[in-house]
């Protein structure tokens, strides 16, 4: 049986630590563990420890860290999803199925048509909740990573940041070839941006092509934000990552 793992940032060897709250809640109420319980711990940066759990109290859970392991590897695409928020839990959904899938970063825009409901995520105000699952979600997946959650962005801010790789963003139009189609070379970094429930505005998609953007087609059929953000990850990994 595999060991309960949980993320603590700016863990090290031979020190104590107290797991986050969400973290030491899941150990306590859910796995039910106990002091003397063997664990692993991860920095959310790519180094993995072995692990005691020393005291499991309801104020806190601690343990002590023992020798680095060597952690399951990266995927060798280095890639990044730009995605309007999504209302309700749908938003959570796909930071927490990219996680599993290997994404490195996350990357919150906003555009005209995103849905009014997702746009106070502009203030910051569901960030730390956000981060939250990227972090559970590297925990259940047996990542030592997770991955890098930008503040919410506008999308001509986001068009306007550097990025050292190709871009690409996903257009309902059958017109546009799949994402295996795209022309080498095969990217080893790579910015998928997926638009919200309504699509861009043509005025948008036309400054993104001029930005360098190149158009791809997730198929035939019509899929929801969510479906099509997962989907998307799921692919370029198939063809450039590791699945």
């Amino acid at each position: 049986m595999s060991l309960a793992r949980f993320h603590v940032p700016a863990a090290a060897p031979g020190a104590r630590v107290t797991l986050p709250e969400h973290s030491a809640h899941h150990a306590r109420e859910v796995l039910r563990l106990r002091a003397g319980s063997r664990v692993r711990v991860f920095d959310g940066a790519g180094h993995e420890f072995e692990a005691i759990l020393e005291a499991v109290a309801r104020r806190c859970v601690e343990a002590r860290l023992g020798a680095e392991v060597v952690p399951r590897p990266e995927s060798p695409l280095h890639l990044a999803l730009a995605v309007a928020p999504l209302k309700g839990d749908r938003m959570e959904l796909v930071i927490q199925k990219a996680t599993e899938l290997g994404v490195a970063e996350i990357w919150p825009v906003l555009s005209v048509r995103t849905d009014a409901a997702a746009r106070p995520a502009l203030a910051g105000v569901r960030q730390e909740r956000w981060e939250k699952v990227a972090s559970g979600a590297a925990e259940q997946s047996g990542r030592a990573v997770v991955p890098r959650l930008a503040q919410t962005t506008t999308l001509p801010e986001m068009l306007a940041a550097h990025w050292d790789g190709r871009r690409v963003v996903l257009l309902a139009d059958m017109d546009r070839a799949p994402l295996r189609g795209l022309p080498p070379p095969a990217p080893t970094r790579l910015l998928l941006l997926v638009g919200p429930a309504g699509g861009f505005e043509p005025t948008e998609t036309e400054r993104m092509l001029a930005c360098g953007f190149e158009s791809v087609s997730l198929g035939p059929r019509t899929l929801r934000a969510e479906t099509a953000a997962i989907a998307a990850v799921a692919a370029a990994q198939l063809i450039w990552g590791d699945l």
